[in-house]
């Protein structure tokens, strides 16, 4: 094998390399935790993904919930978004994970995921 040939596929794998790295640096999974002070009364509502192949999805359920879902419909504009509402009577401290997955053309599985841990504090 060339010099030449060597240090062009040394390049070609470096050039590979770095592209790959990138690639996986931008798709991360990132994590988001937000916190929310509620009354018992309140509704809190959280809009995650629009897109026909994106979605969402409740990964850890809330404990003390009357309503804890994702809604997906004309009351939301068609955006996948997470409703809470704590329990009648429920005063203290709840969460909930969801996880939002991005980036499908619809023949493949999603090439994001990203997981917000939500955290309320439920007063009166």
């Amino acid at each position: 094998m060339t010099d030449f040939r060597l240090r062009r596929m040394i390049a070609g794998g470096t050039l590979l390399f770095l592209v790959v790295h990138l690639q996986a640096c931008r798709n991360a999974s990132p994590f988001e935790t937000i916190s929310v002070s509620l009354t018992g009364a309140e509704m809190y509502q959280y809009p995650t993904v629009g897109g026909d192949e994106d979605g969402a999805r409740i990964a850890t359920q809330a404990k003390h919930y009357g309503i804890s879902e994702i809604r997906r419909d004309a009351t939301t504009n068609w955006v996948a978004t997470y409703v809470y509402q704590p329990v009648v009577g429920f005063v203290g401290a709840d969460t909930v994970a969801i996880e939002i997955f991005t980036g499908s053309e619809g023949a493949s599985p999603p090439t994001s995921v990203k997981r917000v841990q939500i955290h309320f504090l439920i007063h009166n």
